[in-house]
């Protein structure tokens, strides 16, 4: 993409964490990583054995979400990789050799902070995290938008419609926590509630939009604008992954989350029949700028905390 706002540009050099996703056969995987900004494109590391680095081999398109204060920037686009042990990203690395070497060094610089925790934790840090088990990604920016609080302040390229949903809702009250599989100190350090990336299956793709959720002790709850929710292009039922976590300002071994893989039925307020009171209720208790509610059908939960991690199907 040529051409980013200066609002824009500014979410995108100081944010400090990316909410990265991409397609795989078991519905989309969002995961939060440092990145940085440099050259038009966004830069990210990643094992090379990871989810993405795997499918990014099938399918380069990606999504990703930056949170700056009360702005977000989320955007699609195209992936480069850049490994030392794979001969065929060789020759796009020497044709690109200044601009890798730029973001090389702007992605160590606004990362100096992690780098330093890595080095006080080094013998406890998996190969996987260190430079030897990563490889570098470029994403070619495609689609943007910068959201705020009431929804879509600007948007470049072609995005979804209107948004979609249920033509009624009905509270549940009776099920599985859906939580219930995560381990008992991720779960307390993640609490009930709070600010998360909900990535949606899309008709052109993955895209990533700002939520806040509310785990209930039977249902599993984002709410958002709806003008936000139309650019994903879905509904009213689509695949999903919500990713909420706790970070660090410097120590990944203090970072916890979880990503909640299923699917999700979206509820447009304005548009709802039977039960919108209720719907409205519960998502403007979460979102005051709310227009849209969704409830989360776990299949299968991810979570992370420090370096271990673990998977598990849900109830």
């Amino acid at each position: 993409m040529s051409f980013l706002s200066t609002a824009v540009q500014q979410v995108l050099e100081e944010a400090p964490f990316c909410a990265v996703a991409t397609s795989t056969p078991g519905g989309p995987h969002c995961t939060p990583l440092v990145f940085a900004y440099s050259g038009s494109r966004v830069w990210l590391t990643t094992s090379r054995g990871s989810v993405k680095a795997r499918a990014w081999k099938v399918d380069p398109g990606v999504a990703g979400l930056v949170r700056r204060g009360e702005l977000a920037v989320t955007f699609t686009g195209t992936v480069k990789t850049y490994d030392a042990l794979d001969r065929n990203s060789w020759g796009a690395a020497v044709a690109g050799a200044t601009s890798i070497a730029r973001a090389t060094a702007r992605f160590s610089k606004k990362n100096a902070k992690f780098f330093a925790g890595y080095a006080i934790d080094a013998r406890q840090v998996p190969l996987a995290w260190t430079p030897p088990g990563r490889v570098f990604v470029g994403i070619d920016l495609e689609r943007t938008a910068l959201l705020d609080e009431d929804g879509v302040q600007e948007g470049r390229g072609r995005w979804g419609g209107e948004a979609l949903g249920r033509s009624t809702f009905r509270q549940v009250k009776q099920g599985p926590d859906p939580l219930g599989p995560l381990p008992a100190d991720v779960a307390t350090t993640l609490g009930r509630s709070g600010e998360g990336a909900l990535t949606v299956a899309g008709a052109r793709g993955p895209v990533v939009l700002p939520v806040r959720w509310l785990a209930e002790p039977s249902a599993l709850y984002v709410a958002l604008p709806a003008e936000t929710l139309a650019l994903a292009g879905a509904g009213p039922d689509a695949h999903v992954a919500l990713t909420v976590d706790e970070s660090s300002e410097w120590r990944a071994r203090d970072m916890a989350g979880a990503m909640v893989q299923g699917s999700a039925s979206f509820h447009v307020l304005d548009a709802l029949g039977s039960g919108a009171k209720t719907a409205r209720s519960i998502a403007t208790a979460l979102h005051p700028g709310a227009g849209a509610l969704a409830r989360i059908t776990p299949e299968r939960l991810v979570w992370w905390k420090g370096w271990t991690s673990g998977s598990a199907s849900a109830a």
